[in-house]
């Protein structure tokens, strides 16, 4: 169940909002099931009142800190976006937030976001969102003759569901490449493609 918003503090203080980023980096690199709230009080030198002022469970905490980053992802994107005109250096900018801010995302940090499925549907709808405005900048760069004329749901589903291979753990470990790195290699062939171009003939 997605989190409440009546649940969460209606100013978060600078005391919390420090709070929610060692809890990020904390939940990014170990997940969240192997993890007590008690440990999580110590390991953050803070009370359990303290966290549970912020969510009011350890599952909550743990979709708190996803929905952040989620949104923190798609709001760098947006705002790199939007800082240029051409279409490909739009593209590029909307897409690297997925690799920049994913680097830390750990194999036990995605098993635990696939397993529990509060976490998984806020990613499900995180991934329409980001494939419903990548269809757009696609869109806007065919209208503009600066990409070939694909099918633009056909684009962005097809690369909905490379996403969705690169978030199961399985997959990066049989493929032996790391999370960020497989996006990385995506985003590389979503935009130059498989082919080297041919030299001339002369």
């Amino acid at each position: 169940m997605r989190l409440d918003r009546q649940e969460r503090p209606t100013a978060v203080s600078e005391r919390h909002r420090d709070l929610i980023d060692a809890l990020e980096r904390l939940f990014l690199e170990e997940g969240f099931r192997n993890v007590t709230v008690d440990e999580l009080a110590a390991r953050l030198k803070c009370s359990k009142r303290t966290l549970y002022e912020l969510a009011s469970s350890k599952q909550e905490l743990f979709l708190l800190v996803v929905e952040g980053w989620l949104e923190r992802i798609r709001h760098l994107g947006w705002q790199g976006a939007l800082q240029h005109d051409d279409p490909e250096k739009r593209i590029i900018a909307y897409l690297d937030p997925g690799v920049s801010q994913s680097q830390a995302a750990s194999r036990r940090f995605l098993e635990d976001m696939q397993s529990y499925r509060p976490a998984l549907a806020l990613l499900e709808s995180h991934q329409r969102e980001r494939t419903k405005v990548l269809r757009d900048i696609v869109e806007d760069g065919q209208r503009r003759g600066r990409f070939r004329r694909l099918h633009t749901a056909l684009v962005a589903e097809v690369f909905l569901a490379a996403v969705g291979r690169l978030n199961e753990p399985n997959f990066l470990e049989n493929a032996g490449i790391s999370f960020s790195d497989g996006f990385s290699e995506l985003y590389e062939l979503f935009l130059n493609g498989l082919f080297v171009p041919q030299s001339p003939q002369p």
